[in-house]
């Protein structure tokens, strides 16, 4: 029997998204399509409206606080 369904997967399994019809520990054969890949030409359109309407300077800003990676760490507990 062939179902075709949609699954996500998360932390190394695949989690259906709907019921499967399968008899308990069946084996079956998988065959993963991804929904959408994205091209190299695609991101950087992406990126360039990111940037679209702010200044040299206010792009500066924005990276830096993007490439400091001290943002994202908790300082201690006093």
């Amino acid at each position: 029997m062939r179902q075709t369904i949609k699954a996500r997967y998360h932390d190394g399994v695949l989690q259906p998204l709907e019921p499967l019809i399968l008899a308990d520990e069946a084996e079956v054969q998988l065959t993963v399509e991804t929904e959408s890949t994205v091209s190299v030409d695609d991101i950087l359109q992406r990126a360039t409206r990111v940037y679209q309407g702010l200044t040299s300077d206010e792009i500066a800003q924005v990276e830096n606080i993007a490439l400091n990676r001290q943002q994202f760490f908790r300082e201690p507990a006093a």
